[in-house]
């Protein structure tokens, strides 16, 4: 097999261990340099993974090469290709192997030349003949965009090589002209333009670069005053700017209190003493957000780094860092090992949000992880939250990080108005089930007689929540992860929302064969459709990970909301968290009640938090705001705290909850998986594993 790889240390003697062959050098200077390996190596023994996925999770594709997975032949494989007798009606399995034998090959490759190839594949793949083999190549320079390159004129052709139309044309206006010019530009000048250029580079005639498409720059603003409480959390922050030594601060404010415009102050004090700057926030849909403001401060010093990006442009973006070019480095859970000179300072918005932990391994914490590279490099760093995690707000009292507070919103403007419906009661008073109750759905007309506007959320994907056969109860399951499927209308599919599982959405019951059928429960999809039919005249919009799968789609929903070319904007968390839109003054909780029930001793904390979020979208301008919660359980905690905007009363109370059941932040939690070929020697196993983290009880 051929991988890639990095080097992490040399050795002057051969080691006594096996050692692999170097095929090529992709880099000529180190991409991790000494602070990050560092890193890296504590990473690998804290969360118990290896260092080449550690690693692996650091480096971004580079700009000039892509992963790349072809299929080759095993040994085995090899043996049973050369016996085999290749016909034009051979099964697709015998034409894989045979094609395999002559040179290993991709997917699409293999796609092109043999009908049912990827299902003889992972066939193929279970008998141990075929293995796959991912490597980098280079990638093509010429495969990208026309907006992003460059050319300029190189030198002039040979006089027996032959040109077209196109091409000499071009030739001639870079030679005309020097510099550097777009081919997108001059398509609107010269024919064909963008096929030319590239036949040109081929021959070597003309230089071409691909360039960063230029990012969005926010809306203009002018810098505020800091109030009494902002400017006494800066101050603190400077301070510990100025001991270049290891802080750490819990920013806790509550929403539309100008968090944002501290942390914009500190990246300004930390550029001015020649510092560099990693500013996480959760979610891909805050980031062109919080990004537009900070080019407007801080121009080209400012790379963005996230997925929505294709490989080349968060290369060039990783490049600008790693040069120097760019000292604020602004993006979701991975940006976190930017590869920042003389770092100094790094933020971590909305600390609490669940996104900083990744799923696969290494399943490290963002926030854990910017901590820890922060003390490495005797940085500051600042976690910033509305409803912080217990284990912050906790650290904060116990004197861990040192706590700033924002208590109240900017200009003195007031918290929302909360009104919790109780949807039991509703259905009891109208006799139907409905999605809107009486209350929320007359404050939405009055909000659109207004021209103000409003957010629902939902924190469902989907139209249904799951199918359900009325004669045996039968649901469809995800066959990966034994979950409920979910129901996408627009797509007609069934959907998993953990693995990516799609099935098509059947016409009788799986199980049993009947036809009686029914989809139950609501998913943001149906909140849409039914706005759509209550309010026609409402232009509604939705903004979850399947209306916004295709790039730039977060930013187009948000801009037209931004702008007020929608009224309604219905999403799930995406919505929550991180929106400064001062013309919401409604937001409406469809059902407060989703996470309450999950098997997981934070998901009273997780609905807090979410609600408490939600709920600060409505009233940051000079209109003031309401928020409609409607449950079926308006008694919990979680919820009537939330309504109340009291994060000390919710601390206070779960805080003790946990100190009494050994919960985080008073105990750890850890996740073993046994296998075994015998259950009676998984659970045997698994008992022993139990009595070693929690003993019995004396004379048990």
């Amino acid at each position: 097999r051929r991988l890639s790889g990095v080097v992490v240390r040399l050795h002057n003697t051969v080691p006594e261990q096996p050692t692999r062959p170097v095929t090529s050098v992709l880099n000529e200077e180190a991409v991790i340099g000494p602070e990050l390996l560092e890193l890296g190596r504590w990473m690998s023994e804290y969360y118990c993974a290896p260092i080449g996925e550690v690693l692996k999770t650091m480096l971004p594709l580079s700009g000039e090469t892509r992963r790349s997975k072809k299929y080759a032949l095993t040994e085995k494989g090899e043996e049973i290709a050369r016996q085999l007798i290749v016909r034009a009606d051979s099964d697709p399995s015998t034409a894989v192997l045979a094609l395999l034998e002559e040179s290993p090959r991709s997917s699409e490759y293999l796609r092109g030349r043999v009908k049912g190839a990827q299902i003889a594949l992972r066939g193929l793949m279970k008998r141990g003949w075929v293995v796959a083999d991912e490597t980098q190549e280079l990638r093509d320079l010429l495969r990208a965009s026309a907006q992003r390159l460059q050319i300029e004129f190189a030198g002039r052709p040979a006089a027996d090589t032959k040109l077209n139309r196109s091409e000499r044309e071009l030739l001639a206006f870079l030679e005309l002209h020097p510099g550097g010019h777009n081919v997108a530009a001059l398509g609107h000048l010269l024919k064909r333009a963008s096929q030319a250029a590239r036949s040109l580079a081929r021959r070597n005639l003309i230089r071409i670069a691909a360039s960063t498409l230029p990012f969005p720059k926010g809306f203009e603003r002018p810098v505020p005053e800091l109030n009494a409480d902002q400017d006494a959390a800066y101050k603190k922050i400077e301070e510990a700017l100025d001991t270049k030594q290891f802080q750490a601060f819990l920013l806790q404010g509550v929403t539309g209190s100008g968090k944002t415009e501290v942390y914009l102050r500190a990246i300004e004090a930390a550029l001015a003493r020649g510092s560099s700057v990693i500013l996480l926030v959760p979610e891909i849909a805050l980031t062109p957000a919080m990004a537009g403001q900070f080019f407007q401060r801080f121009g080209n010093q400012v790379a963005i780094l996230h997925s929505a990006f294709g490989d080349s442009e968060r290369a060039e973006q990783w490049r600008r860092i790693r040069n120097g070019q760019a000292r604020v480095a602004v993006g979701t859970r991975s940006a976190v090992f930017a590869p920042v000179q003389n770092l100094g300072l790094v933020i971590v918005d909305e600390e609490q949000d669940g996104s900083y932990k990744q799923a696969e391994t290494p399943r490290y914490h963002g926030r854990d992880i910017a901590l820890m590279r922060a003390k490495q490099a005797s940085a500051v760093v600042v976690l910033g939250s509305a409803t912080p995690s217990l284990e912050s707000r906790y650290n904060a009292d116990r004197g861990k990080y040192f706590q700033l507070r924002l208590p109240e919103r900017v200009a003195k403007r007031p918290m929302p108005e909360v009104n919790v419906v109780d949807m039991r009661l509703e259905f009891l008073e109208t006799k139907r089930q409905s999605t809107f109750s009486r209350k929320l759905l007359q404050e939405m007309e009055q909000r659109l007689q207004a021209g103000e506007q409003c957010m629902l959320l939902l924190n469902r994907r989907g139209f249904s929540s799951f199918m359900i056969c009325r004669e045996c109860g039968e649901r469809m399951m995800c066959t990966n992860c034994s979950v409920v499927l979910t129901h996408h209308r627009r797509d007609r599919r069934m959907l998993c929302h953990y693995c990516g599982y799609a099935d098509k959405i059947p016409d009788e019951c799986p199980a049993c064969g009947s036809d009686y059928v029914q989809f139950l429960g609501t998913g943001s999809e149906r909140v849409e459709e039914e706005l759509h039919r209550m309010l026609p005249t409402a232009r509604v919009a939705r903004l979850d990970r399947d209306s916004a799968a295709g790039k730039g789609a977060f930013e187009r929903i948000l801009h037209a909301f931004r702008d007020g070319d929608i009224d309604i904007l219905v999403g799930t968390q995406m919505i929550a968290k991180g929106h400064d839109i001062p013309n919401v003054t409604l937001v409406g909780i469809v059902l407060a009640d989703i996470g309450l029930s999950m098997p997981d001793f934070r998901a009273a904390e997780r609905s807090f938090q979410l609600l408490t979020q939600a709920a600060g979208r409505a009233g940051r301008g000079d209109s003031p705001g309401r928020v409609v919660i409607q449950t079926l359980n308006p008694d919990h905690y979680a919820i009537q705290f939330a309504a109340a905007q009291d994060y000390e009363g919710f601390y206070n109370k779960e805080i003790s909850f946990r100190k009494w059941l050994r919960w985080p932040p008073f105990g750890a939690c850890a996740n073993v998986l046994v296998r075994a070929e015998r259950q009676e020697e998984a659970l045997r196993m698994a008992t022993a594993l139990g009595y070693v983290a929690i003993p019995p009880p004396e004379g048990a």
